[in-house]
C-alpha cells in the first residue's frame, strides 16, 4: 500500500497533501474497473441497437405487407359495404399482433370515390430488448398502402338463332333460354360493382344486350310495334345517290320512331316487321358492300347511309298464303305456312307477269334495280320466304340492379312464346352475328356502347347457332347466294379481298376477322356455341369465327345439359376478365 502521507520531517502538511495527489494520479490499480463498466454498456446499447433494429425492421415489413394486403381487398370492395369488413379481416390475417407482441394504432381506413381509391394505415409498438439500458423502451413504426380498384367493365351482347330449326323439337328454343338465363345470372351474381363513381360520373359496369337472329334480324326494339305516322326524316346535309337504285338520288333517310333508330332508305309502309336487307350489292365488286362494316358511310364509292327494308309482299311471305294455282310451273304458289314473296318470283327464270298469282296477293313485276338472286329454277317459286324474327332486338343496356336484370330475363323469354315466334328454318350467320357486333359497339345506328370509358372494359358476343349458314328466298341477301349453297367454291360473286370465294360462310369468316381485330387478345372476344349439329366442317368454320378454337370460346353442345355447361363455362369466363388487375 502506498503511503497516504509521506513527507521529511519539518515539512509542511501542504508539500505532504501535494505528494499524496501525484501518488494517486501514478496510481492506475482499480481505474480499469470502472472504464470496463463504461465499455460494457456502449457495448449492450450497440448490439440492443442492432438486435431491436432488426426487430423493428422485421415488425415494419410486417405491418406494410399486411396493409398491402388489405388494402387490395378493400380496393376490390369498393361501391359495396364490404370495405372495412375486408380489410380489417385481411389485416388481422396477415399481422398478429399478440403473436408479434405489439401494440397497434389501426387500421385507419379512408375510401375516396372520385378517384375511386381506398387508403389504409396504422402504427405498431413493441418493447425494446438491450436497447433499454441506453433508456429506449420502446420502437414504434408506421405504414400505410394505397390501392386503386381495378375496375374491369362488361358490355356483352348474346346472339341467339331463332329459325325454325329451334324447335325441332321446341325444347331446343327452351334449352337456349334456360341457358341464356343461367349466363345473365351469373355474371349479375359476381361479386364485382355494378356501377362506379368517377370524378362525379357514374358508369354502368355490365352492359348486356340481345340479337335474336334467322334469315334476317328485326332491327326494332324488343316489344315495340312499327307506326308508319311515325317516321321521321333525317338529312344527311347532302344530296346522295341510293346505293340499291342507282336511279335514285336522295338527301334524306328515314327512322320509325319509337320503334327503331336504324336509319331507312325509304319509309316501309304498314305491316313492316323490322327487316333489313344486308348492305351488299352482288355486282363482283365487294369491297363496295357495307355488310361487313360499321355504321353509316361512303364505301367504296356507294353511299350506305341507311339500310334497305324488306317490304311486306317482296321479302315477307304473303299473308295470308297465297295458294292460287300456277299453270306456269304445274304447282301451287306458297308452300304451306310460310308462303311465296316476291322474291320468289323474281328469283326464278321467268320474268313475264303471266307466271305470278293474281288478286289482292299478285305480284308486280321485278324493279329495274333488283339483282337476280341465284336460286336457278322456275321451281324455286315454291320454295318457302324467310319471314322476319318477331323477336326484337334488346340493345345494350346496364344491368344494375333486380328490376333492370329482370327486363333482360323477359327479353329473353320473348325468344319463344310459342312456334309463331321462330322464323322459317333458314340461318343467315353473317347477319346475326354483324347486328350483335352493332349493337355492342359505339356510334349509330345503336349508340349505347361509350366509345372510351376511364377503366378496363371487356366487350364480348356470345354466339349460338343450330346449323350452317343458308341462303333462301326473303334472306338478308335476297337470296343472292342461293338455296344452302353458302360454302359454294364458285367464282359466281367473285372473290372476296383475301382471295377466297365469296360466299356466306367466307363472308362471316372475314366479318368474325374484322370484329376480334389484329390482335384478338384486345379485341372483342367472340364465344361461339355450335348446337345439336355435329357437323365436322360446320365446326371448322365456327371455330375460326371464335376468338381460339376451344374452350372457353368455342363449345359444341350436342344437346341441354351439354348447352347449359357451355352457357356455364363462358359466363364464368367473362366473370373472370371482370376481376380487377
Amino acid at each position: 500500500m502506498p503511503r497516504l502521507f509521506h513527507g521529511t520531517q519539518g515539512g509542511t502538511a501542504v508539500n505532504a497533501w501535494r505528494r499524496l495527489g501525484r501518488s494517486l494520479a501514478a496510481d492506475q490499480r482499480g481505474s480499469v474497473a470502472v472504464w470496463v463498466g463504461f465499455a460494457l454498456i456502449v457495448f449492450i446499447g450497440c448490439a440492443g441497437l442492432a438486435v431491436d433494429t432488426a426487430r423493428g425492421y422485421m415488425l415494419k415489413a410486417r405491418l406494410s405487407q399486411a396493409l398491402d394486403a388489405a388494402a387490395l381487398a378493400g380496393a376490390k370492395q369498393l361501391g359495396s359495404d364490404k370495405v372495412d369488413t375486408d380489410i380489417t379481416m385481411f389485416f388481422n390475417a396477415n399481422f398478429p399482433a399478440a403473436e408479434l407482441g405489439a401494440t397497434l394504432d389501426g387500421p385507419h381506413i379512408i375510401q375516396d370515390d372520385d378517384t375511386n381509391t381506398v387508403n389504409v394505415d396504422a402504427t405498431a409498438s413493441i418493447d425494446t430488448t438491450l436497447m433499454s439500458v441506453l433508456g429506449f423502451k420502446k420502437i414504434t413504426v408506421g405504414a400505410a398502402a394505397t390501392a386503386v380498384r381495378g375496375i374491369n367493365g362488361l358490355d356483352v351482347v348474346i346472339a341467339i338463332d331463332v329459325s325454325g330449326s329451334m324447335c325441332l323439337p321446341c325444347t331446343k328454343i327452351e334449352a337456349a333460354q334456360t341457358a341464356a338465363r343461367l349466363l345473365v345470372d351469373t355474371v349479375y351474381a359476381d361479386p364485382n360493382p355494378k356501377e362506379v363513381t368517377i370524378a362525379g360520373v357514374t358508369y354502368p359496369l355490365l352492359n348486356i344486350g340481345m340479337v335474336p337472329w334467322a334469315g334476317k334480324v328485326n332491327v326494332g326494339d324488343d316489344g315495340a310495334t312499327y307506326d308508319v305516322d311515325k317516321v321521321v326524316a333525317e338529312s344527311v346535309g347532302s344530296t346522295f345517290t341510293n346505293p340499291v337504285d342507282s336511279s335514285k338520288t336522295q338527301s334524306e333517310v328515314y327512322f320509325a320512331k319509337d320503334f327503331t333508330d336504324v336509319r331507312l332508305l325509304s319509309i316501309p309502309p304498314a305491316g313492316w316487321k323490322g327487316g333489313v336487307y344486308a348492305r351488299y350489292i352482288d355486282d363482283n365488286i365487294n369491297t363496295d358492300d357495307a355488310d361487313l362494316k360499321l355504321g353509316y358511310g361512303l364505301f367504296g364509292g356507294k353511299a350506305w347511309y341507311a339500310y334497305e327494308p324488306v317490304l311486306p309482299g317482296m321479302g315477307e311471305p304473303i299473308d295470308p298464303p297465297n295458294t292460287k294455282w300456277d299453270s306456269t310451273t304445274g304447282g301451287s304458289w306458297g308452300n304451306g305456312k310460310y308462303a311465296q314473296c316476291a322474291e320468289a318470283y323474281w328469283n326464278d327464270n321467268g320474268l313475264n307477269s303471266t307466271e305470278h298469282p293474281t288478286g289482292t296477293s299478285g305480284i308486280g313485276d321485278r324493279p329495274s334495280y333488283w339483282v337476280k338472286g341465284n336460286q336457278g329454277s322456275a321451281t324455286s317459286r315454291d320454295n318457302d320466304c324467310t319471314p322476319t324474327p318477331s323477336p326484337g332486338i334488346r340493345r345494350l343496356s346496364p344491368v344494375r340492379d333486380t328490376t333492370e336484370k329482370a327486363a333482360m330475363i323477359t327479353a329473353i323469354d320473348n325468344l319463344y312464346k310459342g312456334v309463331d315466334t321462330l322464323s322459317g328454318q333458314y340461318t343467315d350467320t353473317p347477319q346475326g352475328l354483324y347486328w350483335a357486333w352493332e349493337v355492342l359497339m359505339p356510334g349509330k345506328p345503336f349508340d349505347e356502347g361509350k366509345a372510351s370509358v376511364p377503366f378496363n372494359r371487356t366487350q364480348a358476343i356470345v354466339f349460338l347457332t343450330d346449323g350452317s349458314a343458308t341462303g333462301k328466298n326473303g334472306d338478308s341477301y335476297k337470296g343472292v347466294f342461293g338455296f344452302n349453297t353458302n360454302a359454294a367454291t364458285t367464282t359466281a360473286h367473285g372473290k372476296l379481298g383475301d382471295g377466297s370465294y365469296n360466299n356466306k360462310n367466307n363472308r362471316l369468316k372475314q366479318l368474325a376477322t374484322a370484329i376480334k381485330g389484329a390482335d384478338p387478345t384486345k379485341g372483342v372476344k367472340i364465344y361461339v356455341v355450335q348446337y345439336d349439329d355435329p357437323s365436322s366442317t360446320l365446326k371448322a368454320l365456327l371455330q375460326s369465327v371464335a376468338t381460339g378454337p376451344n374452350a372457353p370460346y368455342y363449345y359444341l353442345a350436342n344437346n341441354a345439359t351439354d348447352l347449359e355447361a357451355a352457357f356455364k363455362s363462358i359466363a364464368a369466363s367473362l366473370s373472370v376478365l371482370r376481376l380487377s388487375k
